[in-house]
Order: C-alpha cells, then sequence, then structure tokens
C-alpha cells in the first residue's frame, strides 16, 4: 500500500512540473467578472461598479505597492496600456495604504486609467486572485477571458491576450 501511494504522489508531483506557474486554469474564465463597488484610489469620493466594465474591453492588473514585481512591471504596462485604443486599463490596487500606492504611482509610473482601491482585498478574493500581480481581460460584455499571475512583460502580452484581443476585432466584438 506505502509503495503504491508513493507512486501516486510522485507522479503527481511530476506533472506538476511541467505546468506554467503563470497560467492559472481554474473556473473562473467565462464566468461573470464579480459585482464590486469600490472607490479609486486617486480620487476617493468616485465609486466605480462592476457596470462600468461592460460595453467595452477591460484590462485589471492588480498590484500593490508593497509588490517588488508590481513595480518592476509598471514601464511595461504603460507601453501595452499606450497600444490599445479603445481599451479600458484599470489597476486594482489590493490590500494597500492609500498614499503608500499613490506614492509608488508617482515614482514608477502610473498606467492606469483608473486605479480601483480594494484595501481589505474584497474584490479580489470574489475574483480569486493568489497575489500580485496578476493581469485579467474582461470581454466588453462583463465575462473573464484571460488571466495571468505574474510579472507582464510585452513578450507575455503578445502571447497570451492579443490573440483574443485580434480575435474579437476580426469579430467586431471590440
Amino acid at each position: 500500500m506505502v509503495p503504491l501511494l508513493a507512486f501516486v504522489l510522485g507522479m503527481l508531483l511530476y506533472s506538476g512540473l511541467k505546468r506554467d506557474p503563470h497560467r492559472i486554469e481554474l473556473a473562473v474564465n467565462d464566468r461573470p467578472f464579480p459585482a464590486f463597488s469600490l472607490t479609486e484610489l486617486q480620487q476617493p469620493a468616485q465609486l466605480t461598479t462592476q457596470d462600468q466594465l461592460r460595453g467595452k474591453v477591460t484590462v485589471i492588473n492588480v498590484w500593490a505597492s508593497w509588490c517588488a514585481s508590481c513595480k518592476q512591471e509598471m514601464a511595461a504596462l504603460g507601453q501595452i496600456a499606450s497600444t490599445l485604443p479603445g481599451v479600458q486599463f484599470y489597476g486594482l490596487n489590493y490590500r494597500d495604504e492609500r498614499h503608500s500606492a499613490l506614492n509608488a504611482l508617482q515614482r514608477y509610473g502610473n498606467p492606469y486609467q483608473k486605479s480601483l482601491y480594494d484595501p481589505q482585498g474584497t474584490l479580489a478574493l470574489a475574483m480569486g486572485v493568489y497575489g500580485t500581480p496578476e493581469t485579467w481581460l474582461i470581454d466588453a460584455n462583463g465575462v473573464i477571458r484571460q488571466r495571468y499571475a505574474g510579472e507582464m512583460t510585452p513578450a507575455v502580452w503578445q502571447q497570451q491576450f492579443m490573440p483574443l484581443l485580434a480575435q474579437w476585432a476580426k469579430a467586431g466584438e471590440q
């Protein structure tokens, strides 16, 4: 019995070595983005809800000032966002202090049209966020279509997200 258990455990561990840790294949894809109502980081009196995600393709990047990878990806996110006319590019500031987050945006650049403030991680928890950074692609109907865990780079963007955007543009869905 013990050798069989060890064999099964060994096979499970071995199969995990072949998986890309940045690619999270969960049941969140093809589901509606969770309902939320959050204030904006820069404008605390301004509320944003899931209704504002409808009608346009939206990219949401989960980030925090305490996250080293998040700071490193800011320049790449700025380049990516500048190539996406008609796409909403939002940040979701996760479990952070408002003043620290604002300082990080000032120091490393602000690639976002809006950055939503989620100090308790309520929306991030509803999304199924594992950690920072994560980047999500939501279609114009408010449905999650892609998720990437880890630092976003132009190469990752081209491989993981651009094929979907190109497909939607061809079908006239943007």
